[in-house]
């Protein structure tokens, strides 16, 4: 039975890899690390689905990171977590844009920002990196009118962020 220590151990020793840019070792740690902590309610689970998924990300594996990002989102959910449910959303949304399924990403960044207009109104730089992203995405569609439009609201949130 391998302690949580050790499980700790790997996965940071995973960040260290990611952090040098060598992913197929980064996701080898974070995959043997999840199998060793069969615990979804952990939370060094969830930070190690997130890693991972972050790994995938790098890789180009966008369907390895839409697995990590959508189990991030799902168990964050259950724990009530809504600024790391908001952070998994997000990713999903890049990862959709990534991928190229612009169609997809689209819809996901819509109900991104209205579910933190809801949840997290005051997270003025989850908004501006909301809208930003959106701006990517509706300059990827040709639709100048929106890409401007989201684009201004990135700014005006992005000014309003306090904390440097």
């Amino acid at each position: 039975m391998m302690t949580a220590n050790k499980i700790k151990q790997l996965a940071d020793s995973a960040l260290k890899s990611h952090e040098k840019k060598d992913y197929e070792e980064a996701e080898e740690k974070f995959l043997e690390a999840l199998y060793l902590l069969d615990d979804k309610e952990n939370e060094l689970y969830q930070l190690i689905v997130y890693g991972l998924g972050l790994n995938y990300l790098k890789q180009s594996n966008f369907e390895g990171a839409r697995r990590c990002f959508e189990e991030g989102r799902l168990n964050a959910r259950k724990a009530e977590n809504i600024s790391h449910e908001l952070e998994m959303h997000h990713l999903l949304v890049v990862v959709y844009r990534q991928a190229g399924d612009i169609e997809a990403a689209k819809l996901l960044s819509e109900e991104e920002i209205l579910y933190r207009k809801k949840h997290a109104p005051n997270d003025y730089e989850g908004l501006a990196v909301a809208y930003f992203e959106a701006s990517k995405i509706y300059r990827k569609l040709g639709d100048t009118e929106k890409y401007e439009q989201v684009f201004k609201e990135a700014l005006s949130n992005a000014q309003k962020v306090t904390d440097f």
